[in-house]
């Protein structure tokens, strides 16, 4: 079995694959009108893993321009980084999504299409994936659920 928990798997896989895109699991258009209802097109987004999925320029072109990606690759992110260039509100970061160093409750939004998926299937898998979902000082106040589920954060009173 691939260890897709592996940042050196996924750098491998990116550098061999530069011209390929892949969107695990649905895409954006499969999900707007759910996004659309929990989040405004002003809200801020955070697409957890984003690897080179068309997902997040989707989701720009379509008017939502605060969006922040992340994933493990470095090599995938400077991909993304050059492709998405023109797209000057849509950011991209390495960052280990078991160590995230975003503001707290910062995020109106957060997208995960397979991370958990990817840490599963890793090395120390489920103290992976619970460090992954646990509460702590780097939450972000939304909900990160897999298989491409979203969760608006609630408003304070």
């Amino acid at each position: 079995m691939q260890n897709y928990g592996d940042p050196k798997y996924w750098d491998k896989r990116y550098k061999s694959h530069e011209e390929g895109m892949f969107d695990w699991l649905e895409d954006y258009n499969s999900l707007k009108s759910l996004i659309r209802k929990l989040v405004g097109k002003h809200g801020k987004t955070l697409v957890l893993g984003c690897g080179n999925a068309e997902f997040s320029e989707q989701m720009y072109d379509d008017g939502f321009e605060n969006i922040d990606n992340c994933d493990i690759s470095s090599v995938v992110i400077e991909q993304m980084r050059k492709r998405n260039k023109m797209r000057s509100k849509m950011h991209y970061d390495v960052m280990d999504v078991r160590q995230m160093t975003y503001p707290d409750n910062y995020y109106d939004l957060a997208v995960d299409k397979s991370t958990i998926d990817a840490l599963l299937c890793g090395e120390r898998s489920f103290y992976n994936c619970l460090l992954y979902t646990s509460p702590s000082p780097r939450d972000l106040s939304t909900s990160r659920m897999p298989s491409s589920a979203c969760k608006k954060k609630k408003k304070k009173k």
